[in-house]
């Protein structure tokens, strides 16, 4: 309950909407037991039972309305008959139904934004969440349990507002005022049900303990699930390419079929609320009328009364049994609460509250850099200057620690040892990102038009600005000879583009951004000889003020470089040009050899 109270805080801002529901509610309650009192009167007529009052009709008051309502019916009865006076009553009746259902959709009317807004506002804090937070700790889910926590779990907790609303608002107000009418009836009947009603509660919840540890059981589930399909959807190439669908399809149904099963155990015990709490209420009403019956009996409780209070009674048992169902809600949606929390209350980025620069006069300087991750030594001992107008080429197989590198200078990891300063101060106490434009192996495309994704890297550039960036990439007339031109849609991932494209894209966007430093991990990695050509002259057009720093394999993208950095087992083993490391006859000598002879057998 502690979690749900803490998602509920995100309806503060709707206060009003809450306290205009809960005045059509208490209204709605009030004419609900308005038009069932009305049954008293209708059996005093039936059974001649209504006497005379000596109440006259303009001392009508709060104090003594029954006495009046009965004096009114009394003088109909007396003028027009019994067939007049019961349709007066029925007409209360059908007056007082009106209004409480008037009533009460007006109370779900102010609820209806109040809900939609509450789920609006943690759906957005929870996303702009997710883009602070460190990567290192969204790298521990995956990315269907991410979407599942943000869909299914906020439907969930949608559901788990709605109980607590109506926990604590309506069917309180139901039951008090009910109870009010009831104690007025009869006292002695009254105290019996109270005595009986906690006791089925008790059972409820004793029933209901186990049902939020199962809950949570099946979201986390969901969430192996949807990241299962996401992750069929991105790698359908794949799949069918290999033909392998029964594979695949195996691991799903796996999965598939334990969901299943926790399910039904979340759902057997949900279900079990509402023939539970109308078994015990039942058996509740039994005992009543075997005592009402005795006091009907015994003393001057008239009959018409009697079954007038079993007739109000019995509609306190609906939201007694409601509110069992909202505890079973509650429960289970305080499960999807506490994975969402887990996201919400994680710290943002150190990074974030560092005041950030934008410009880049000297140098980036590593020294003595160590960093590790699970107990493997990643980096170990780095030093190495960049200067501004450098272009850097980083080198080495896999796994020697090249992206790791650019991680840290990134500040996506914090350094195990040493420091990284630019301009001599440390990345640590500045937000450096500024600086730096991104260009990954695998060019990250939103599924949107060409300008919204070249806009992510500055949103206030200019018609010219963009144009400027996208002619220097060299992919300017591709995109001027797409559908649309700029607004075209490009797919997932960019999937409507070739890859050398894609890259072109990344590398104008990265431009755009006016960045000084421009970081470049594999770009040409996976293109061909034309888009190899088309990369390496964008590349070659930008200014000599622009600091470049790529890793790759292909050296002889790299000879005109005049820095060139070895590494190996995190460390770095061998610095300087080309042709510098080429008469080293070192680790680059034996690398550009092996790319040369790979080259010629293709030949």
């Amino acid at each position: 309950m502690n979690n749900v109270f803490k998602i509920l805080k995100f309806a503060r801002p709707y206060l009003s909407n809450v306290l205009l529901n809960s005045l059509f509610n208490l209204l709605s309650v009030i004419f609900s037991l308005f038009s069932i009192s009305l049954i008293i009167p209708i059996l005093g007529l039936l059974f001649g039972t209504i006497e005379t009052s000596t109440i006259e009709s303009q001392n009508i008051s709060i104090s003594n309305i029954k006495a009046s309502l009965y004096h009114i019916i009394n003088n109909i009865l007396i003028q027009y008959g019994v067939v007049t006076a019961l349709g007066f009553i029925c007409g209360l009746v059908a007056v007082g139904t009106i209004l409480k259902n008037t009533f009460r959709y007006l109370a779900l009317y102010f609820l209806t934004p109040m809900r939609n807004n509450v789920i609006r506002d943690i759906r957005k804090k929870l996303y702009t969440k997710i883009l602070h937070l460190p990567l290192k700790f969204i790298n521990q889910f995956k990315k269907g349990d991410i979407v599942a926590r943000m869909t299914h779990d906020l439907h969930e907790i949608e559901w788990s507002i709605m109980s607590v609303l109506e926990l604590f608002i309506k069917d309180p107000i139901h039951i008090i005022i009910f109870l009010i009418s009831l104690l007025y009836i009869s006292p002695q009947l009254t105290l019996i049900g109270l005595i009986f009603l906690p006791i089925t509660a008790i059972i409820i919840v004793q029933i209901s303990k186990s049902l939020k540890k199962s809950s949570l059981e099946s979201q986390n589930k969901i969430g192996e699930l949807i990241s299962i399909i996401e992750q069929s959807i991105t790698n359908i190439k794949i799949i069918k390419v290999f033909n392998n669908y029964l594979f695949v399809s195996k691991n799903f149904n796996v999965h598939n079929e334990k969901l299943k099963k926790i399910n039904n155990k979340v759902l057997w015990r949900k279900d079990l609320a509402s023939p539970m709490s109308e078994m015990l209420s039942t058996l509740v009403l039994v005992v009543i009328i075997w005592f009402g019956g005795k006091i009907v009996l015994e003393t001057e409780l008239d009959p018409d009364s009697f079954i007038g209070f079993l007739a109000i009674f019995s509609q306190i048992l609906p939201p007694a049994k409601s509110l069992t169902s909202a505890f079973y809600s509650i429960q289970k949606g305080s499960a999807a609460v506490e994975r969402l929390l887990v996201l919400l209350e994680s710290p943002n980025e150190i990074n974030e509250k560092l005041q950030s620069t934008h410009q880049f006069n000297d140098k980036i300087e590593f020294k003595n850099v160590g960093f590790s991750y699970n107990n493997d030594l990643n980096i170990s001992d780095v030093n190495l200057t960049i200067t501004k107008g450098d272009r850097l080429g980083i080198v080495g197989e896999s796994g020697s620690g090249k992206s790791t590198l650019i991680e840290l200078l990134l500040n996506f990891h914090e350094i195990s040892k040493g420091e990284i300063k630019i301009d001599g101060h440390s990345i640590t106490d500045t937000n450096c990102r500024p600086l730096f434009a991104l260009v990954s192996q695998e060019t990250l495309l939103f599924n949107d038009t060409v300008l919204n994704n070249l806009l992510i890297g500055n949103s206030d550039a200019s018609e010219e600005d963009i144009q400027n960036a996208t002619k220097s990439a060299l992919i300017h007339k591709v995109i001027m000879n797409l559908e649309e031109g700029y607004n075209t849609i490009i797919g997932p991932q960019g999937n409507n583009l070739s890859g050398g494209e894609r890259q072109r894209i990344g590398i104008a966007r990265a431009l755009l951004s006016g960045s000084p430093i421009l970081i470049l991990d594999e770009p040409t990695s996976s293109l061909d000889s034309e888009a190899n050509n088309y990369i390496n002259q964008a590349l070659n057009n930008l200014s000599d003020e622009k600091t470049i720093i790529i890793i790759s394999h292909k050296l002889s993208f790299l000879q005109e470089y005049n820095k060139i950095i070895v590494m190996q087992n995190g460390k770095i083993i061998e610095e300087g040009s080309h042709n510098l490391l080429i008469n080293k006859n070192g680790i680059y000598k034996q690398l550009y050899d092996n790319e040369k002879n790979i080259k010629n057998e293709k030949n």
